[in-house]
């Protein structure tokens, strides 16, 4: 990370002047996923394969450079590219990835694989007397709905 940022990333201001983006993610409060964790995730990905199952990824830090607010890189994974290559190269990629980290709402659909990649607002930054929730819905048909409540919209992802 540090080698990555100007700045001291010891300091609070550790974002100043680096640019919108995925060259932003060099911040502290991001991280990375270990090799041990991608042979892991490529395993579970195979396995879902062969047993015909669709995923959902749960992962707290965001793995898609514009499923970030703004598409500002600021709270995107260290090595959101490795992610990323595992889950294009699969024999079926998951149809949804499901994070919240930014605490704000936002949305990216993988263009190579059609994954969605949906950034959850956190009832922590709403407005006094709302709330941020989603239920999921996985259909028949392959559609998921997200039934949201508060800030979070209903939408059907498709």
């Amino acid at each position: 990370c540090q080698a990555n940022n100007p700045n001291d990333i010891t300091k609070e201001n550790f974002a100043r002047g680096l640019p919108k983006g995925p060259q932003r993610r060099w911040v502290p409060l991001n991280g990375a996923v270990g090799t041990k964790q991608l042979s892991w995730f490529q395993g579970v990905l195979h396995r879902a394969h062969v047993a015909q199952e669709r995923l959902i990824v749960l992962s707290h830090v965001i793995l898609h450079p514009d499923a970030t607010p703004d598409a500002n890189g600021l709270t995107l994974l260290w090595n959101y590219q490795d992610v990323l290559q595992v889950m294009r190269k699969a024999p079926s990629a998951p149809v949804l990835v499901l994070c919240g980290h930014a605490h704000m709402q936002a949305y990216a659909m993988d263009e190579m694989t059609g994954t969605h990649h949906v950034t959850l607002a956190s009832p922590l930054e709403v407005p006094n007397g709302s709330t941020a929730a989603a239920l999921f819905e996985a259909c028949a048909d392959g559609s998921i709905v997200m039934k949201g409540r508060g800030v979070v919209p209903t939408v059907t992802l498709r």
